[in-house]
This record gives structure tokens, C-alpha cells and sequence, in this order.
């Protein structure tokens, strides 16, 4: 395990009741949580008769909502998708969030985005070539009109003209950027922008193929990622250690919540290689068990973020 402390954080992926949602957000904080996360999807799950099962909220709005709910959590986006959004308005909203949180905020930012929220929306994919450029050049944008009081930018795929940072950061300095990343050029541009690198292991294209990595082989992956990760911080002159590594439970095999032995391997098995983040939906995907969240929460949590080998 590294000595960096580990996080647990959750993510909210479909509507409810706002009262509902309002009074949990309240309670994960309560219980302890250190982040909680707004998933961006446009699309809604329907059933055999054509009706919606899993309605959406917006993101962004979504992440507003949790930041008001709460008072001490981190609260980010987990992840905006990029082709959905021109980097100004993402700037803008982080901008705004980074406000509504006191500070709290995180701008998480991917390159792909679910096909299936893309078709929603009427916007094509960023052709898979091209990604590493425009994510490259989109992220330069937030960056650009985070950081600096005035901001300009003439390139390949943005355009930004007499933008200035208005109102400045609520806290010292800009919203950590959190970047989701997969592939190398990827990989290689979070690198240089991330202050956070997120990977949930199963691609989005594996996953629309009904496929989901094992246990063995998301590990593996993720490994592999994360060396990659750490080379390109090398080339580009960061310490990969300044970078946190997170993973997003619930897209692959992996089954943290059957028990909490379980839980616990599964900790353990991803720390070893790295990551000190963990994210996880709710409500939780996959198998579990009933009563597994609670004594997590209540037990494991806090004896994992006091240094406890899991």
C-alpha cells in the first residue's frame, strides 16, 4: 500500500425523488464518505415494454445539488463526457461548482462518453485517432480559462476569444481536474493535465458487447495503465506520485460487496498496485449482500483510512 490515504467515494447514476436523494447525500456524508460523484448520462434504461426504468439528471446540475445537500465531501462530476460539451461551458460549470461546494470541487472529464448517451444527444463520437489530440487541446481549454484571469486559444478543434476568469476561485487555487483514461493517448494527455487519473476497467465498448473484465484481468489492466501513466508523467516532467490514481468500481467482475472479506481483498488488491481512490455507484451494481454497505461503512472505512492493511 502506498502512504497516500485512501478515499472511498460514491456516485449517483439515475434519478430519484430530490428528497430522497437530498436526505442520502446527507447521510453518506454523515457516515463518513469522502467524495460523492454525479455520473453524466443523457439516455434512460427501458424495460421489455419500451418504458423507462432508470431515469437521468443532468450531471453537472446533479453535482450542484450534492454540493448544496452537503457541507464537507468532495463533489465531482464522474465523468463529463467530452463530445458532449464544449470546454468553455465545462469551465464554466466547474467554475460554478467549485462556488456552490465552497471549494469542494472536482471537473471530471473523459474523451468518450457511453454511445448510447452520444446517440441521445445527436453528437458522433470523437473519432478514435483523433481523441488524444482533442482531448489534449479540451483540456488546455479548462485549464486556460480556470487558471488564468485572461485566456485566449486559436486551435485545431477550439476556438476561445477574449475569455476572462470571472468570478475567481472560491478556494486558492483551481478545481482539481480528474481525468478518466484508458488507452495511451489518452493516458498520455492525463498525464500532463490530470490531478486525478480514473479508470474503471471494462471499456465502454467491451461493456455495449455485454463483456466485463474479471477480477484477474482488471487488475492486470489496470496495472498496465497505471505504468503507462506514470511513464508519460516521467516524459513530461511530472512526478507520477503527484498524480492519484482512482478506480471506478462496478463495470467489471470484480463483487466488493458479497461480504467484507470480500471487500476488503478487493481494497487490498488495487492498492497494491497503486490506487488510493475508490468510487463505487449507489445503488450499488452487481452482486451484494444485504447488510454488507452498513458494516462496511461502519467498520471497514474507518480502519482502512487509519493506515489498516486491507
Amino acid at each position: 500500500m502506498t502512504g497516500t490515504p485512501l478515499r472511498f467515494g460514491l456516485m449517483t447514476y439515475e434519478a430519484a425523488p430530490w428528497a430522497q436523494l437530498t436526505e442520502r447525500w446527507r447521510r453518506f456524508e454523515d457516515q463518513g464518505w469522502d467524495s460523492l460523484w454525479a455520473g453524466d448520462h443523457l439516455w434512460s434504461a427501458l424495460d421489455t415494454q419500451g418504458r423507462p426504468v432508470r431515469g437521468r439528471f443532468d450531471a453537472w446540475m446533479l453535482a450542484g445539488g450534492i454540493a448544496a445537500a452537503t457541507s464537507r465531501v468532495t463533489v465531482g462530476t464522474l465523468v463529463s463526457a467530452a463530445p458532449l460539451r464544449n470546454p468553455t461551458l465545462v469551465a464554466k460549470q466547474a467554475m460554478t461548482l467549485d462556488h456552490i461546494s465552497g471549494g469542494r470541487a472536482v471537473a471530471g472529464v473523459g474523451a468518450g462518453g457511453n454511445p448510447k448517451d452520444l446517440a441521445y444527444a445527436g453528437v458522433p463520437p470523437w473519432p478514435q485517432a483523433e481523441r488524444g489530440a482533442r482531448l489534449e487541446e479540451y483540456l488546455t481549454v479548462v485549464r486556460g480559462l480556470l487558471e488564468r484571469d485572461g485566456f485566449d486559444h486559436d486551435g485545431t478543434y477550439f476556438t476561445v476569444a477574449g475569455a476572462v476568469r470571472a468570478p475567481a476561485p472560491a478556494a486558492a487555487e483551481r478545481s482539481p481536474l480528474l481525468v478518466a483514461a484508458h488507452v495511451d493517448a489518452t493516458l498520455a494527455v492525463a498525464a500532463r493535465h490530470a490531478d486525478i487519473w480514473s479508470s474503471y476497467g471494462s471499456l465502454f465498448s467491451q461493456l455495449r458487447r455485454g463483456v466485463k473484465l474479471d477480477e484477474k484481468e482488471s487488475l492486470r489492466l489496470t496495472r498496465e495503465r497505471g505504468a503507462l501513466l506514470d511513464a508519460h508523467a516521467e516524459r513530461a516532467g511530472r512526478d507520477p506520485a503527484s498524480i492519484r490514481k482512482s478506480f471506478m468500481a462496478g463495470f467489471t467482475e470484480d463483487a466488493p460487496w458479497q461480504s467484507v472479506e470480500r471487500f476488503r481483498d478487493f481494497v487490498g488488491r488495487f492498492t497494491d498496485i497503486g490506487i488510493t481512490e475508490f468510487m463505487f455507484p449507489f445503488p450499488l451494481q452487481g452482486p451484494h449482500r444485504e447488510g454488507v454497505f452498513e458494516e462496511v461503512v461502519a467498520d471497514v472505512l474507518p480502519s482502512l483510512r487509519a493506515g489498516e492493511r486491507p
